[in-house]
């Protein structure tokens, strides 16, 4: 049953096999509701989590800023350059979610089926403190020192705000999720690791997957118990390396060289790993992931490693801003790798296709290394090296058509 409009006022763990008990109050009443199972899907609330002392910081400290103006705007009337409205078929970038990056920072632009555009602010914390943009005037403020052309847009549109919200530290981790005492957190409501890229919504899902398979197994009579401890350890592995993605790597945003080598790094480790395991089914075959334990550590290292590289070679770079539209489509190895998410895999399809993503995770990350190394000699690429073994470099260049 989903009962709306109620308030979980307590929540009280059953002992052994004894059920647990939630008091909630709805129409003005209280009530009281036993079950065998307690899922906190709370969100930011973190019940279970404040009353467990659960709660755990990460190293990613950033805070972010939002807010509706009732207008729409149009990213298409920024230019009147020919060749930026030819690049889209129908011209209509507005539709979009568009990302206006800089140092230390993203802003974010999005249309809602209101009429209505949300317009928001995340950034690493001590480069731009939320201090800075925490009220509608001091954001504003902010957008005309860093983002001058979207400040003109919202200038004239003072009159138009709808509301005004922030989040301080809004990135954090938790120190379980999941128990063999018939409890789970899913979502929000444990971790949380950044809107960029938008992975909140993979890791409900995640979450979601294995928390229905512990009450299925334990529906079914079945020793759920050791699954939990295992289901955990996965999906904090997978939470720990996207947290790399973040990490330290706001500076980076602001790099028109560096910054789109990440992004496609990124998109690469993402499809070619953790999208795998989701789109073929995989996230609970524990024989299957026990078979793959090596390339997925070996996977997890190498992104580490990376996402440090890019980090250093990021202070050196001389950040060249070329107007030239990169376009990924345009890269057929990295459309096929978005397609292919597509693909059934029995089984060894499926093995095949994970040698396949450590072969070219290992071959992006050479070419990377070689050409960032070519420009700055000075750049230290022994960590990255040391995990490419004897990797080649492929036949044909991945990214750098000019790299030679």
């Amino acid at each position: 049953r989903f009962l709306d409009g109620a308030g979980v006022r307590s929540s009280a763990l059953g002992d052994g096999a004894a059920p647990h008990d939630v008091e909630f109050e709805r129409d003005g009443k209280r009530h009281r509701a036993r079950a065998r199972w307690l899922v906190d899907a709370s969100g930011r609330a973190g019940l279970l989590k404040r009353q467990l002392g659960l709660a755990r910081d990460n190293a990613h400290d950033a805070n972010a800023v939002w807010f509706r103006i009732a207008a729409k705007i149009d990213v298409d009337e920024w230019s009147d350059d020919p060749a930026f409205h030819a690049r889209c078929e129908v011209p209509n970038r507005w539709l979009s979610t568009s990302h206006l990056c800089g140092a230390g920072y993203w802003a974010w632009l999005i249309p809602l089926s209101s009429g209505s555009h949300s317009v928001g602010i995340v950034c690493d914390a001590k480069t731009h403190p939320l201090e800075t943009m925490n009220t509608f005037e001091r954001a504003m403020a902010w957008f005309a020192e860093h983002q001058p052309r979207l400040h003109r847009e919202l200038e004239g549109k003072r009159h138009l705000l709808q509301d005004f919200r922030f989040l301080r530290n809004f990135s954090y981790g938790c120190s379980q999720v999941f128990s063999p005492q018939r409890w789970a957190l899913t979502g929000e409501s444990g971790v949380f690791l950044d809107p960029f890229y938008s992975p909140g919504s993979d890791f409900i899902g995640i979450a979601n997957t294995y928390i229905c398979e512990l009450v299925a197994k334990d529906r079914a009579g079945e020793a759920f118990e050791p699954y939990a401890r295992f289901y955990e350890q996965l999906y904090f592995s997978f939470y720990e390396s996207t947290l790399t993605l973040y990490t330290d790597q706001y500076e980076m945003f602001g790099d028109p060289e560096v910054m789109p080598v990440k992004v496609l790094w990124d998109y690469t480790y993402y499809w070619g790993v953790l999208c795998q395991l989701w789109f073929q089914h995989r996230l609970t075959d524990l024989v299957a992931l026990g078979r793959l334990r090596e390339p997925l550590q070996s996977t997890k290292a190498l992104n580490a490693a990376m996402q440090d590289f890019m980090r250093e070679w990021s202070k050196l770079s001389a950040k060249r801003n070329r107007a030239v539209m990169l376009d990924q489509a345009r890269l057929g190895w990295f459309a096929e790798l978005n397609r292919g998410l597509k693909d059934t895999l029995d089984d060894s399809q499926f093995r095949e296709r994970m040698r396949e993503t450590v072969a070219q995770l290992n071959a992006l990350a050479l070419e990377i290394v070689e050409h960032a190394c070519r420009e700055h000699p000075a750049l230290d690429a022994a960590a990255v090296r040391a995990l490419l073994g004897d990797t080649r470099a492929p036949e044909s260049s991945l990214l750098f058509a000019d790299a030679a």
